[in-house]
């Protein structure tokens, strides 16, 4: 079977690693190029693909069976709206979109046209990820009870040099915490209510640097979260996970989840539990068991199984509804961070 034909919108940083997770598989190949910038018409020229600068036209014209969108936020829901009237499958950038409204209509529109719609939380491919949610949900821990998960780290001030990060919607909120939240939801479940406090304790500008967060699941297991991009700090997904070989490696766990049967830290992927044939209690010796769990680059297999989708030789991982769900979570960490009361999430959603 031919390769899936794939049209990338978008040539900026996030598209370069949807370009090279092309190169890396053999179920799909990127055919056409779209950005708004001429000056990109030299990355198509070095692909050897066709160019374009409307994305409507490369849709209309590239005979084409997927688009992955790697656009700004408030692009996304145009051009996913327009892919599923012309039929095609979508692989949008996360957020889903720039706001609940247009999520919804993008989920309507998928709904209507058939299209698999995938929204790109690409933690979710990535091992660790997938083997913390397979002991989660197995029931391995029990019944899931608390949940701790700390992301703490420094961001050089040259990362403030483009004036939108220290704008409103420039800071941890929208930026950073819509993955944890996302891995939060892929690995225990949904999130029932939140509480947060967004301070801005270090930086001038109008973004928070520090951020507390308190949440129910669903299922009713509690958990915490804490926030901060100005403090140094070896626990935070980028410096302990090894997903991304930019950041600094640490040896430190950033998550723990707590079950009444065990309880495991995360990426050391370390399950406490007390032995089967002893009696349990906090007088009572512990075992540690660990697993090893090889790497494998996110973005490739996401791209691989976008194509897999397509072909009709697997379910979508993220649909658009479940990727609305997860900006709905973060959005809720906002509304209740300015405030000051609980947000249910899916109340949330609704009202939008």
């Amino acid at each position: 079977m031919e390769p899936v034909r794939l049209g990338l919108i978008g040539g900026g940083l996030i598209s370069a690693k949807h370009i090279e997770g092309s190169k890396n598989i053999t179920n799909g190949s990127l055919v056409s190029l779209c950005d708004v910038n001429p000056a990109c018409q030299s990355l198509a020229e070095e692909l050897k693909i066709p160019f374009f600068t409307d994305h409507r036209r490369m849709i209309d014209e590239a005979n084409l069976e997927g688009v992955i969108d790697g656009t700004p936020n408030q692009f996304h829901a145009e051009i996913g709206i327009y892919c599923a009237g012309k039929g095609i499958h979508v692989l949008t950038e996360k957020p889903i979109a720039a706001t609940l409204e247009e999520g919804k209509r993008m989920v309507e529109a998928v709904e209507e046209s058939g299209i698999s719609m995938l929204v790109g939380h690409h933690r979710r491919y990535y091992p660790p990820i997938r083997r913390a949610r397979e002991i989660v949900q197995s029931g391995e821990l029990g019944q899931l009870v608390g949940v701790s998960m700390l992301w703490a780290l420094m961001k050089p001030d040259v990362y403030f040099e483009v004036a939108w990060r220290s704008q409103k919607g420039g800071g941890p909120i929208l930026i950073n915490i819509i993955h944890e939240m996302d891995n939060l939801r892929f690995i225990c479940g949904d999130v029932a209510e939140i509480s947060a406090n967004a301070r801005r304790l270090v930086r001038s500008g109008e973004v928070e640097d520090t951020v507390s967060i308190r949440f129910e699941l669903v299922d009713g297991a509690l958990g915490t979260a804490l926030v901060t991009d100005t403090a140094p700090s070896p626990w935070s997904y980028e410096l302990t996970s090894g997903e991304n070989s930019d950041y600094f490696k640490t040896d430190q766990d950033c998550y723990h989840f707590l079950g009444t049967k065990g309880s495991l830290s995360f990426p050391t992927m370390e399950v406490w539990s007390h032995p089967h044939d002893r009696e349990k209690g906090w007088w009572e010796p512990l075992m540690r068991r660990s697993e090893q769990i090889g790497y494998s680059a996110p973005f490739t297999a996401q791209l691989e199984h976008f194509c897999k989708v397509i072909r009709g030789d697997d379910k979508p991982v993220i649909t658009a509804a479940d990727g609305l769900m997860t900006l709905a979570t973060t959005l809720a960490v906002l509304e209740s961070a300015e405030t000051g009361r609980a947000v249910a999430p899916q109340e949330l959603l609704e009202k939008a």
